[in-house]
């Protein structure tokens, strides 16, 4: 499952004006708005203000802690730098940890039938104790934190790198406990697909190191196309490769599976609500003895998940729920690769994040540079009718040349009337 989440991944604002309409797990905390500096009954005729008694520091918006640790970090780190963490810890309720097919066809897998009461009492017990781990409900205590770091060589090129642990502890069935360490590293290149649309490829190199297991290195290129809908929803769709072998640099001796992802995510305030399947094939069979367990199938893995933000001072800390059925197909009723399972995830995660600034300085500097350029053009009178006078040469004390200047005729004892422009400049004073 850690091998396709989506860090939908999502990238998290950094500002104060961004932690509510962009996706949660952000560094900066918003701040606190100061309560009145001074309380208490003022005198109508006072003279002395505030200003004059306070510090200046006093009357400035405090910052919080991880305002104030942003600042910090962001003096020190490059700005071509960035960096995302996360540690998430989650209890879960599982239906099916052991993967295993239903108790019937088990036990035809187990023993032929008719042959089970001529077993010796030892062989039984043993059947039995197999059939009751079957669809035995645990409950699994995880701790995955995650990082991932990397530089910006251009706007849309990224080279990275990252780190995951996977810490299962069952609470019934202690032999599936497991530790998983993965270090990995790549490079990333954005697409546009016009203004709202983005196709990401990468390529990844990962070696995974899993307890109880022999280690496995994996190449992983992939490609991840979304798609913001609305301000606040956006669609994504993913294909990874997987190419598993034995030893570093190696693959494939051991298996290829392919993933195909896809999903939406909604944000609204502090709740963010997502959704997504994942289609899985692992092929081993052609591998033979190379594979660690030479049995292909696939799986259908959905997440559906509601999170919300804590404390508007910690944006970055979540309380989550995530639900998560699993069917396995194709594997022939293999145990460990059959059977349905559900989980059901409940717990706290918290998230920092330090933002690339390259890309943001470039747009900057192509929003002045077409400034400027607006600015230097010559500026066209624009076109009008011939009648048309335009606001800005309007002046009270012109006539407004409509249809020629006009004037008055005024004459001894007569009502004035409306004269042409060549007989207004014959008149004269006296006239």
């Amino acid at each position: 499952m850690a091998l396709v989440s989506l860090a939908f991944a999502i990238a998290c604002p950094m500002s104060k004006a961004g932690t509510e309409g962009g996706a949660a797990g952000t560094l900066l905390a918003q701040a606190v708005s100061p309560g009145a500096i001074i309380s208490g009954p003022r005198t109508t005729g006072a003279t002395i203000l505030p200003t004059d008694v306070l510090p200046k520091s006093l009357l400035e918006n405090p910052l919080t802690f991880a305002e104030d640790l942003q600042l910090r970090i962001l003096k020190k780190l490059p700005s071509a730098f960035y960096f995302n963490a996360s540690v998430e810890s989650s209890f879960r309720l599982e239906t099916n940890p052991f993967q295993d097919p239903v108790k019937r066809v088990l036990l035809q897998k187990l023993v032929a039938p008719g042959e089970f009461p001529l077993l010796s009492a030892p062989q039984q017990q043993q059947i039995l104790s197999t059939l009751r781990k079957t669809d035995s409900f645990d409950n699994v205590f995880r701790v995955l934190p995650s990082i991932t770091g990397g530089f910006t060589l251009t706007p849309r090129t990224r080279v990275f790198g990252n780190f995951f642990m996977i810490r299962d502890s069952l609470f019934k069935n202690i032999t599936l406990n497991t530790n998983v360490y993965s270090y990995a590293y790549g490079i990333q290149h954005d697409i546009p697909l016009g203004e709202r649309g983005n196709l990401q490829a990468e390529v990844q190199f990962r070696e995974l190191n899993q307890m109880h297991q022999h280690s496995v290195f994996d190449f992983l290129p992939g490609l991840t196309a979304s798609y913001i809908l609305t301000p606040r929803t956006v669609a994504f769709a993913s294909s990874i490769l997987q190419i598993r072998g034995r030893k570093y640099f190696q693959a494939p001796t051991r298996e290829i599976d392919p993933f195909y992802t896809w999903g939406l995510m909604h944000q609204r305030g502090r709740w963010t609500f997502s959704a997504n399947s994942t289609f899985v094939q692992n092929f081993r069979n052609q591998f033979g003895h190379q594979a660690l367990l030479p049995v292909n199938n696939y799986s259908m893995i959905s997440d559906f998940e509601v999170a919300r933000r804590i404390m508007p001072q910690l944006p970055g800390l979540q309380a989550f729920m995530r639900a998560e059925p699993i069917w396995n197909m194709h594997s022939h009723n293999h145990p460990g690769l059959a059977g349905m399972d559900f989980r059901l995830y409940y717990g706290l995660r918290f998230s920092v994040t330090k933002p690339s600034l390259t890309a943001g300085l470039r747009q900057l500097e192509q929003q002045i540079e077409e400034q400027e350029k607006e600015e230097t053009a010559p500026q066209t009178t624009p076109s009008k009718p011939s009648a048309m006078i335009m606001p800005y040469e309007l002046q009270a004390s012109q006539p407004q040349p409509i249809h020629g200047f006009l004037c008055l005729e005024q004459q001894r004892g007569a009502v004035p009337r409306v004269i042409e422009l060549a007989s207004c400049q014959d008149l004269s004073p006296s006239e």
